[in-house]
């Protein structure tokens, strides 16, 4: 069982489009304000280990992934103009930019398709080779979701950590410039290998 928690923490907790915004949140605000968010983001992981746990495959087919590929890609792009146009002034007043809300992480990790990538390995292999079914999914979905909370938080905290040291919007600017290019680098790539590649 201990190799489902290492592969969980190996996919959630390196960067992707949830920590990339992530960082930048933390950056912009104290990590508290992003609490919200990383709660949707936790919600989001624990229904989608719940339905892919119950239903199984069965429920994401050929026909589904591009679309909700498609509107990961889009949500992800809104993010990043979000974070590109936002007012760094703020951020020196000391009150910060606008926080993320749960919705926003819920809808964020919902419509990511890597979620669900990352999700139907355990459910399919892991789940079943160390004999978790029944209410043991219910379980295990609620902890593994908890452990999804926990790594928008991590780059939450990493972000208010390295705001200390930038002091001057211009900075900032870059900094925000940076991670929304990275954020329309990563809906790209899920437009690319989940919607283009799967109707070609």
């Amino acid at each position: 069982m201990m190799e489902i928690v290492l592969y969980s923490v190996g996919v959630m907790y390196t960067p992707g489009p949830v920590n990339i915004l992530s960082l930048n949140s933390g950056v912009q605000n104290r990590y508290t304000a992003h609490i919200p968010f990383c709660m949707g983001v936790g919600t989001a992981l624990c229904l989608w280990f719940l339905v892919v746990g119950y239903a199984g495959s069965a429920i994401m087919t050929d026909q589904v992934m591009p679309v909700i590929s498609a509107l990961g890609a889009a949500f992800i792009l809104y993010l990043a103009y979000k974070i590109i146009f936002s007012d760094v002034n703020l951020v020196l007043d000391g009150k910060g930019a606008s926080s993320f809300r749960f919705r926003d992480g819920l809808l964020m990790q919902l419509l990511n398709p890597k979620s669900f990538l990352a999700v139907l390995p355990v459910t399919a292999v892991q789940f079943p080779a160390a004999g978790i079914d029944g209410n043991l999914i219910a379980v295990w979905s609620v902890g593994l979701g908890a452990l999804g909370f926990g790594a928008p938080l991590v780059y939450a905290v990493v972000g208010t950590k390295l705001s200390e040291y930038i002091a001057n919007t211009l900075y900032l600017r870059l900094f925000n410039y940076l991670m929304g290019a990275a954020l329309i680098f990563v809906a790209g790539d899920i437009a690319y290998n989940h919607i283009y590649l799967a109707l070609s």
